[in-house]
């Protein structure tokens, strides 16, 4: 609570000083000390801009607490001043209130009320402090969704531009693999199906950014229907295999993933946008299959495990690990943030925030981090 304040302690005892240092220091985020009156009013002018509240004895040399005061109110008229006294006559409070001393707390001073004090005082500097957090926060995601809504205008046209020429070529393209599996076996063959494979797999990832495209220009919602989850991660394993083939096994609650691996063999049904929820689980897969490529190591000692499970509440619960690494600290705190990514391999670096809208759009929750020198996403639906 008080890690983020500044404070300011005058007390010309240094027994009780050093007490009062000892347990608040270790609280607040700067416990400033001075020794007198004089030596307080020069370090509040040093400090103005930092300091928030004034804890202060009344009686010291050079310049008592309240002439302090008096002298502080007329550069900050709102600062909270807390007087640490013995005093209880009425003088002694009406010149207090001319000063506008916030709050008293009686000598000798219980630390738990001192504290409780401090708290107190501070309530409008807490609600400050909130206010400019949710500030802060509001201009953060008002400059994403500007962000969003300029990139998707572009996405929308530039999508509509390439989607036309690439379904020609992904449709020639696959023609040509029947061709070239009717040649004669031969050493130009070989090489020939080397750099078919290749291009094909650009195209599928020219394919994979048209798609993240499209979701970013994307309006309108798509119709929640009834899913089987681990069928929906089944397909999207499929969709991502020419990767999934040559980097990692995938396991999927527990079975190595296959073409032929059943889709109604486990059942867990929600409801949801299906290609969209289809869409988080290849960015995940793609995201890891693109760690677990940097890794020296070969093919089987690569992995991605799936495991889907529900709990009694219905909610069902989608964990994807790996083995590659994990996040790097400087940008697990950004990964769900849209343009931060590092990855070269993720083209426009939105994927992840991508998943993380869809999955905000179905009421859902996503998080993510390390574990076992691997990288984990987790998804809870229903």
């Amino acid at each position: 609570m008080f890690n983020k304040i500044t404070a300011l302690y005058v007390e010309d005892e240094d027994t009780i000083k050093q007490t009062v240092f000892s347990v608040f220091s270790k609280l607040f985020k700067e416990f400033i000390l001075a020794e007198n009156g004089l030596d307080g009013l020069e370090k509040f002018k040093e400090k103005e801009a930092d300091i928030q509240i004034i804890i202060t004895d009344i009686n010291m040399p050079k310049m008592n607490g309240l002439d302090m005061s008096r002298e502080i109110r007329k550069i900050d008229k709102d600062i909270p001043i807390i007087i640490t006294t013995a005093h209880n006559d009425k003088e002694f409070l009406h010149k207090a209130i001319e000063v506008g001393i916030t709050k008293f707390v009686t000598k000798p001073m219980d630390m738990k009320n001192l504290l409780e004090t401090i708290k107190n005082s501070l309530s409008s500097v807490f609600l400050k402090n909130q206010l400019e957090e949710q500030k802060e926060a509001y201009e953060q995601e008002r400059l994403i969704n500007a962000k969003f809504m300029a990139t998707g205008q572009l996405a929308a046209g530039i999508t509509h531009e390439i989607n036309t020429p690439l379904t020609y070529i992904k449709a020639n393209f696959e023609m040509m693999e029947y061709d070239l599996e009717d040649l004669e076996d031969s050493p130009i063959k070989e090489n020939m199906m080397r750099s078919y494979k290749k291009i094909n797999d650009g195209i599928n990832r020219i394919s994979n950014i048209v798609s993240s495209m499209r979701e970013m220009s994307q309006q309108e919602k798509l119709e929640k229907v009834e899913a089987n989850i681990y069928d929906t991660i089944v397909t999207s394993a499929t969709l991502a295999y020419n990767k999934i083939k040559h980097v990692s096994p995938v396991y999927i609650n527990g079975k190595v993933f296959n073409l032929d691996m059943k889709k109604e063999e486990f059942e867990f049904k929600t409801n949801v946008e299906l290609q969209r929820i289809e869409q988080v689980w290849i960015i995940i897969i793609n995201n890891a299959m693109d760690e677990l490529m940097k890794l020296d190591k070969p093919y089987e000692e690569r992995v991605l495990d799936i495991k889907i499970s529900k709990n009694e509440e219905n909610k069902i619960t989608v964990i994807f690990k790996d083995n590659g690494g994990g996040f790097k600290d400087d940008i697990q705190e950004h990964l769900f943030e849209p343009f931060k990514g590092t990855k070269m391999s993720s083209g426009m670096g939105v994927g992840l925030s991508i998943a993380k809208r869809i999955i905000d759009d179905h009421k859902a929750t996503i998080e993510a981090y390390n574990e076992d020198n691997g990288a984990v996403f987790k998804i809870v639906l229903g």
